[in-house]
């Protein structure tokens, strides 16, 4: 990947458990997924991780290269809710 000068978004989902996990007996709440490109290779990494029946997305971006970081985040919230009603109706 060092070399790689095509690539400007990585998206990665990973499948967490289904259910609830404990460290010292208490009950974990959320896991946050994070991931970092190799610097000045990828623009935006998106990451989603399913955890005890929720997702969470996390994105980072180089913000030389993403000065919209905002907007973009913006965007993804919008269309992820809208999938969430759709599937509720």
């Amino acid at each position: 990947m060092t070399r790689q000068h095509r690539i400007h978004t990585l998206v990665s989902n990973v499948r967490g458990p289904d259910r609830v996990l404990h460290l010292a007996g208490a009950p974990v709440a959320r896991i946050v997924p994070l991931s970092v490109g190799e610097a000045g290779n990828t623009t935006v990494n998106f990451v989603a991780l399913s955890y005890a029946g929720t997702l969470t997305v996390s994105i980072v971006a180089d913000p030389d290269q993403v000065p919209d970081l905002a907007v973009l985040t913006d965007a993804l919230r919008a269309r992820l809710a809208a999938l969430v009603t759709s599937t509720l109706r």
